[in-house]
């Protein structure tokens, strides 16, 4: 089904735990029902606020429901006879609204490359002709075309422009989640709730982004992305299924050409709440940083030795930083009542979604300290903030951070 088509949820029964005890506002009837069908549609987001919102101002210019409060008219339209019983029904529609939304009309994660979820798995692993392969001329180039270059990006990978330009801005893509770059011990999505790459090597000339240049087949044999960051170890044993290794270890102890060269990370992060659109348009995000912004755009491409190209923060190098995306996201739902019936919907072709430069607390672009925004609002625990600053350490914190990983496997850091 289209990314936008319009997807309805009918309410279903809550347990009967949570009306048990509670105090009851009204049993009264709905007045907006006597207008027997309606459709009131708002945008933002799909729950309890936002939609009482909209039946405030329904009840507000409808005569029969005068001396009525939104509050109680959303209880005796929702069938419930408590504030909390009413919460938790808009809870469960929104969230049956978009499960079925996820299952039936965001675009497959292999439909991007066309090519499987293998593919996609070598591809995040710094693998495949994505990554490998550069622009060339030489002689014995396949396909041999006159004065045209083999292995373009803008043709091996077109499907990524495609997916840009007609589903990631206006339409769901699913997270790969079944992929172990992006599962946690227990095959969950990542635990952290946070995806970070980390590129080596760049592919693509004048695009403003990296070193690569014309002619390629001198002068991007082997060039650099922009550097934005300082890998302090990589630890193979977190990421095994990448790595090949059980174990391992390799540190960095300089930067730059004292140390790994140029490498460039950047990242992602999102809500505990399932609900937030943070959380339903991950997939969107991972698309846009990887395959779209990074890849297509700028040309970055390869992984760091013993370490996947992208997955969970958990699995990826210890490093001092990292730029970071946020999505922001515009959408229009509809409370739809016929009859007795009342259902959620999301308005078809008001979804919008934008790819911006995380907003955080002290810093902008910087995934830690967006990460220290979600959890300064409910969305991130003190706990997962203090971890992922084990992996992501800050400025000038490599010495310090190294010193202790060497000291866990029974060294001495010198």
């Amino acid at each position: 089904a289209a990314p936008n088509e319009k997807r309805n949820m009918k309410i279903s029964a809550l347990p009967l735990s949570l009306l048990v005890a509670l105090p009851s506002y009204t049993s009264a009837a709905s007045c907006l029902a006597s207008l027997t069908r309606f459709n009131l549609a708002f945008r933002g987001r799909c729950r309890y606020d936002d939609v009482l919102g909209r039946i405030a101002d329904e009840v507000a210019k409808t005569e029969a429901c005068e001396g009525v409060t939104a509050e109680n008219e959303l209880i005796a339209l929702l069938g419930v006879t408590t504030v909390e019983g009413a919460q938790g029904k808009v809870y469960s529609m929104c969230e049956g609204l978009f499960q079925a939304e996820k299952a039936d009309e965001f675009l497959p994660f292999p439909d991007i490359s066309e090519q499987g979820p293998q593919f996609d798995k070598q591809y995040y692993d710094g693998n495949t002709y994505w990554n490998e392969q550069y622009e060339t001329n030489v002689e014995n180039r396949v396909p041999y075309l006159k004065n045209e270059a083999a292995n373009r990006l803008d043709i091996d990978a077109a499907n990524v422009e495609d997916v840009y330009d007609g589903i990631a801005k206006s339409g769901g893509i699913q997270f790969p989640g079944g992929l172990s770059n992006f599962q946690d011990d227990d095959g969950n999505i990542c635990d952290l709730r946070a995806v970070m790459c980390c590129w080596a090597s760049d592919r693509q000339a004048n695009d403003n982004n990296g070193n690569c240049a014309k002619a390629y087949d001198t002068n991007c044999v082997d060039a650099d992305p922009g550097d934005n960051t300082d890998i302090c170890y990589v630890d193979m044993s977190r990421s095994g299924g990448s790595a090949h290794v059980d174990a391992g270890f390799a540190l960095y102890p300089g930067d730059n050409n004292d140390g790994e060269g140029s490498v460039h990370c950047h990242g992602f992060a999102w809500s505990q709440d399932e609900q937030h659109h943070t959380s339903r348009f991950f997939g969107n995000n991972l698309f846009f940083v990887s395959m779209y912004d990074h890849m297509s755009q700028r040309g970055y491409v390869r992984n760091i030795p013993g370490a996947p190209m992208c997955g969970c923060v958990e699995k990826m190098p210890v490093v001092t930083r990292s730029d970071c995306t946020q999505v922001d996201v515009s959408e229009v739902f509809s409370i739809d009542y016929a009859g007795t019936d009342i259902e959620f919907s999301r308005v078809p072709g008001y979804l919008k979604i934008a790819f911006n430069a995380c907003q955080g607390l002290g810093a902008n672009n910087n995934l830690e300290e967006y990460y220290k925004r979600l959890e300064r609002n409910g969305h991130a625990t003190a706990e997962e903030l203090a971890r992922l600053q084990t992996y992501i350490v800050g400025n000038n914190n490599c010495p310090s951070a190294t010193a202790s990983f060497v000291e866990t496997m029974g060294f001495e850091y010198i």
